[in-house]
């Protein structure tokens, strides 16, 4: 008997096993993952959408059913294949109207994997290409007003990991170094408020390495392309001291910097001195060395 309730045991468990795995409508597909995405079971909501894709590839819930497992990767943070599965919505569907959404989708993907501003940026670099990609392509979509506020927040990071670094090789001493990445932040972040820092910090460095040009030129820019700037004042004081030492500023002073940027030095070498002609008759000439031949 104990041998019949075990095998009458199994074949319940068997036919459970069976009753879980049969094939649903697609209809019942949709709603269970549509019920999971609701309670936040992203897990579960991918596995039906994927069932339903696999048992109605020619459905009517197919796209939204390939469009959601994204969503529901990314909620999950499965962020590697959430890119994958919007990269391959967009193949499939070149003009579906949520391809500005796999965008956005995609850039917060990238997002949510960015490091800290002295690591690798290539995280934000893709997260910011993508929102550009949305409010180039699809300007008009409800996600580009989110993309631009977003945009902004990317470029001041990568602006700041230049300046970081500049700073780092300014810290030790690579003038070259630090001007390479000052470039790097001038002309490929010049909207963000780190660019103003940087000449701010940079004009004060040039002026202690006696590059009077260079130093004047990045007060000079601080002042003419980031009026708004908690440096102005400071910047301003300084420029005209530096005006005052017959300093000549070419206008607009930016690209002026910019392109002196990574090149030898700007500063002028300090002359010496003339020594007075009666000094310099009244200075005894250095004693002679003993004349040892006169010794012997």
């Amino acid at each position: 008997m104990a041998l019949l309730g075990r095998a009458a045991a199994l074949l319940a468990l068997v036919l459970a096993s069976c009753s879980s795995e049969k094939i649903l409508s697609e209809q019942e597909y949709h709603d269970r993952a549509t019920a999971s995405m609701k309670a936040e079971a992203y897990d579960l909501a991918v596995e039906d959408y994927q069932k339903l894709l696999e048992e109605y590839p020619f459905s009517d819930h197919s796209e939204e059913a390939q469009l959601k497992i994204g969503q529901a990767q990314y909620l999950h943070k499965q962020y590697a294949e959430a890119i994958a599965s919007f990269q391959d919505f967009q193949r499939m569907h070149p003009t579906n109207p949520n391809i500005a959404l796999t965008e956005y989708y995609t850039a917060l993907a990238y997002m949510d994997q960015m490091g800290k501003k002295d690591r690798d940026q290539r995280a934000a670099e893709n997260a910011q290409a993508h929102l550009q990609s949305v409010l180039t392509r699809y300007p008009d979509s409800p996600y580009a007003a989110e993309a631009k506020r977003k945009l902004k927040e990317i470029r001041d990071v990568l602006a700041d990991h230049e300046f970081s670094i500049a700073k780092f090789y300014l810290i030790w001493t690579d003038p070259l170094g630090a001007e390479a990445r000052l470039r790097r932040l001038l002309e490929n972040y010049p909207d963000t408020d780190v660019a103003a820092a940087a000449l701010a910090h940079f004009g004060k460095y040039f002026r202690k390495r006696g590059d009077l040009t260079r130093s004047a030129l990045a007060y000079a820019a601080l002042i003419a392309e980031y009026p708004q700037s908690p440096d102005r004042a400071q910047a301003e004081s300084a420029l005209a001291d530096l005006k005052g030492k017959k300093i000549v500023v070419p206008d607009p002073p930016l690209p002026a910097l910019v392109e002196s940027l990574g090149r030898p030095s700007m500063a002028v070498a300090p002359q010496p001195s003339p020594v007075p002609a009666q000094t310099a008759a009244t200075v005894p000439p250095p004693e002679s060395p003993p004349n040892s031949a006169a010794r012997n």
